[in-house]
């Protein structure tokens, strides 16, 4: 007879899937779970210390107790989706809300024959997204214009734009200083050798010019590194493929990112987000961690 028999107990042989979701404090208190989105893996790891004491008499010291003293509890997530949100809790950073971008005049820049300039200027930094789409080529050839205290405002190049007005370089192209690509909202100063420059008095290496566009950004979110911590509530709600699947809610936790963010690998495997959701005390006199069946 076996205690399987004698117990007429039916093992829990479980197969891990489920959903996680982090509610990020605000002002010390909840905002509402998010959803983080499809997670590739989620590992608890329990680690504890503690210290051991030995007898102080006779010839060999002798184990007399062992004292926990501390307990971490961590879980490592891996997550597909790489949204805005899980960026900012990846990079320790706030999210900012943007207002729609404003058209332009007199930005500030320096002619550097043979690199790029991205317009967005000291309101915003990364730069804007994209301009307004010209209606037409002559709209598209003023659309972006570059003035100096020596030389009226030049308008642009429309090589990389101009194909969705006209084919062959007598209609699509004239000759300038720069070359708008209006998808992205950046500038690229010809050098002299490029065969779509044109000298002009006053717009070379090293000029200061104004520049003046309309950008095409609506409002929209950015993450923005920051010095803070990151702090809220971790839930996972297990939906096992096999078994009796269990609940996990953490009142208070940090996150941290937990390894590189692979930007390029050669397009073998698709970006990944992996955070330390680090379990803390929650005050109170509550726990730290709790463990819930589900409804049967």
């Amino acid at each position: 007879m076996t205690a399987r028999n004698i117990d007429r107990r039916t093992d829990n042989i479980l197969i891990g899937a489920g959903e996680v979701y982090f509610d990020l404090h605000q002002d010390g208190g909840p905002s509402g779970e998010r959803y983080l989105g499809d997670a590739v893996g989620a590992q608890l790891e329990i680690a504890t210390e503690e210290t051991t004491v030995f007898s102080g008499s006779g010839p060999i010291a002798a184990e007399l107790a062992r004292v926990a003293r501390s307990v971490s509890r961590t879980v490592t997530l891996t997550l597909h989706d790489i949204s805005l949100e899980n960026l900012a809790l990846f990079t320790v950073a706030e999210m900012k809300r943007l207002d729609a971008a404003a058209p332009v005049a007199g930005e500030p820049a320096i002619v550097r024959p043979g690199r790029w300039y991205q317009l967005g200027g000291a309101d915003r930094p990364a730069g804007v997204l994209r301009l307004a789409t010209p209606a037409d080529k002559a709209a598209a050839v003023a659309a972006v214009t570059v003035a100096s205290t020596a030389q009226a405002p030049v308008t642009a190049v429309q090589a990389i734009a101009a194909g969705r007005f006209a084919q062959g370089a007598t209609e699509t192209e004239q000759k300038g200083q720069y070359i708008v690509d209006d998808e992205r909202a950046r500038l690229f100063w010809l050098p002299p050798d490029h065969e779509l420059y044109d000298a002009r008095d006053g717009i070379e290496a090293g000029t200061e010019v104004q520049i003046d566009y309309t950008p095409a950004d609506g409002a929209r979110s950015q993450v923005q590194g920051a010095l803070t911590q990151v702090i809220g509530a971790f839930r996972y709600i297990e939906d096992s493929a096999g078994g009796q699947g269990r609940n996990i809610y953490a009142p208070r936790c940090a996150v941290q990112p937990a390894g590189p963010l692979t930007l390029l690998d050669g397009r073998a495997s698709e970006q990944q987000i992996r955070l330390a959701v680090s379990m803390l005390e929650p005050g109170g006199g509550r726990p730290a961690l709790y463990i819930d069946g589900q409804a049967a």
